[in-house]
């Protein structure tokens, strides 16, 4: 009954499910697939594969996340980022290995993210800053278009960073082809303004918005077909010897485990590892922004199961890797897509386009797959973003900096690891010093802020120091020394209060330095105490002997205890005389 249970709740979409909603979601299937065709094509070849691949991955490993992932409108499938993560990490394996190498790579990602979705580790998404995602992506849009200018001048450039790839453009400009030049460069400036143009005009001559954009973002299809129509008719592949994508073999992918060595599986373990935080921190934020907008909720946990069964089967399909797209999901959304059904619906129009429809795809330049890569890579580019972070944050902007930067120079596969690291280090650097202040009260109020950065009335018999983070073994002896410090400033200093509003934890080795701190006070005669500590750190502390040996009181808040502290006046000068004059 449990199992019963849960697959009625994992299919919970299917509830109320109708012929008009079925019939939203064929319209939805249907331009998705449209713009899918040549883009799975595009990515193929900028992994480093032959075409049918993209169309491969398009098929069955939409089924597998329909029946295992948890957002309704996600569209998976092939993606630039992963796509050139792909072509970095197969790139140092023989060239004959390459296929094998690229379906056991999908089947490592597979393996790792069921792994991590059976284990509940869907909060590991926590843990990769949206900072150093933002940067990620501008990085590798970056390096993809790069990658994709050996096409537009039709020269053979190669490398895995920046700065290789344009070492071996430079070197290559003297075999530029024009025709290529010529197609490449007319597609990306045609693509650019059906882009940033065509939707905005057709809503000017009365068309509604929601069509406009649909049409807009179907025009690179027409624009496709025009480009294989003039390569066919002016044989520009026999007479000028533009590169084409040629021959692309008919028929769905077969199913098998992919022969690789352990030799190759040993390197491909770290890149597959890499593959997979990205795969599943781009999924995971496409699919939040969409589940917020139709108020469903994501379950990451069964986002790690749909992406990694999705790679898993694109392994066994003799694919690459895949994950979530940004654009084709925006697609789906604004055609009206309502449920998984339409990966589905994806799938059956990419397998009709394997079987019957490849011959067509023949004549289709490779400058053009090119162009539409680039102009798709232009949209990725946030460099405001990376502005916005570095102006609010020195640290966030470092690390968005050092992630951008490390793609370039070191590889994709890279990138986001220097992102991560450096981010988690800068956290914890930045614990280890917590900002500790003496605060004093804004007169005649109940409010108490930071000394150095307001004027507040103090005491110098009643000192109070606040703790802006949580206590733990790393930042214990700060608070010790800022304790020592203000001992030697404070002569007069009978009680100390520790104003605990923003610590969340006190762990053993914290618990140990209070111990500290409330030995050195009593040797001087000096008090300690707490406020405004919250409850489950409250709680904590009981299961403890501290509060037996600890010197001064608790108290609920700030206030509380410098009206229960204050000395009292000294009346003696004071005097008793009332001038009634």
């Amino acid at each position: 009954m449990k199992f019963v249970g849960a697959v009625r709740k994992h299919f919970d979409w299917l509830q109320g499910y109708s012929p008009v909603v079925f019939g939203e979601d064929l319209v939805s299937a249907t331009i998705v697939s449209i713009l899918l065709v040549p883009q799975c094509l595009a990515y193929a070849l900028l992994a480093g594969l032959p075409p049918q691949l993209g169309i491969y991955v398009s098929i069955f490993p939409l089924i597998a996340y329909a029946l295992l992932g948890s957002s309704r409108q996600l569209n998976v499938g092939p993606t630039a980022v992963i796509s050139l993560m792909t072509a970095a990490s197969i790139a140092v394996l023989p060239e004959g290995t390459r296929l094998i190498s690229a379906a056991a790579l999908a089947a490592l990602v597979g393996v790792f993210l069921i792994g991590a979705g059976l284990l509940r580790g869907g909060f590991l998404m926590n843990f990769v800053a949206r900072p150093v995602v933002s940067a990620y992506i501008t990085g590798a849009a970056m390096l993809i278009i790069i990658s994709q200018l050996k096409h537009i001048l039709g020269v053979t450039a190669s490398g895995t960073t920046a700065l290789s790839l344009t070492d071996s453009l430079l070197d290559s400009l003297g075999d530029t082809k024009a025709v290529a030049l010529i197609v490449g460069v007319s597609a990306c400036i045609i693509l650019l303004i059906i882009q940033r143009n065509l939707g905005l005009a057709l809503v000017k001559i009365g068309m509604k918005s929601r069509r406009a954009k649909l049409l807009a973002r179907m025009a690179p299809i027409v624009v496709i077909s025009v480009y294989i129509l003039i390569s066919l008719g002016l044989g520009l592949h026999e007479r000028f010897g533009l590169a084409v994508v040629g021959r692309v073999p008919a028929g769905l992918p077969p199913f098998k485990v992919p022969a690789a060595s352990l030799d190759m599986l040993k390197m491909l373990v770290v890149p597959a590892a890499v593959i997979a935080v990205v795969s599943f921190v781009d999924s995971g934020s496409t699919g939040q922004e969409f589940a917020a907008r139709n108020r469903t909720k994501l379950d990451m946990n069964r986002e790690l199961l749909g992406l990694g069964g999705a790679n898993f089967v694109a392994g066994l399909t003799g694919g690459y890797p895949i994950n979530g797209s940004m654009s084709r999901t925006a697609v789906n959304a604004t055609a009206g897509g309502k449920t998984p059904l339409v990966n589905v619906i994806v799938a059956f129009f990419m397998a009709l386009t394997a079987l019957f429809l490849t011959p067509v795809l023949k004549a289709l330049p490779l400058a053009v797959l090119a162009a539409l890569i680039i102009i798709a890579c232009l949209s990725l580019l946030d460099f405001k973003s990376l502005w916005r972070t570095w102006v609010y944050s020195r640290a966030d902007g470092i690390t968005a900096l050092a992630t951008f930067l490390s793609v370039l120079i070191f590889g994709v596969q890279w990138g986001v690891l220097a992102g991560v690291i450096l981010a988690m280090a800068l956290h914890i650097r930045q614990t280890l010093h917590p900002h500790i202040a003496e605060v004093g009260r804004f007169p005649g109020t109940e409010h108490y802020r930071d000394a150095a950065r307001f004027v507040v009335e103090t005491n110098e018999e009643v000192k109070t120091l606040r703790i802006d983070e949580s206590l733990y073994y790393a930042n214990a002896r700060s608070l010790e020394e800022r304790v020592s410090d203000l001992i030697s400033e404070s002569p007069d200093m009978r009680d100390l209060v520790l104003m605990c509003t923003a610590v969340s934890r006190i762990d053993a080795s914290a618990l140990s330095s209070l111990f500290e701190v409330n030995k050195r006070l009593k040797r001087i005669g000096v008090k300690l105490h707490f406020s405004d500590m919250q409850s489950r750190v409250k709680e904590r502390l009981f299961r403890s002997n501290f509060l037996d040996h600890l010197t001064g009181q608790i108290f609920l808040s700030q206030h509380d205890a410098m009206e229960a502290l204050r000395p009292e006046p000294d009346w003696s000068q004071l005097s008793d005389h009332i001038d009634i004059h």
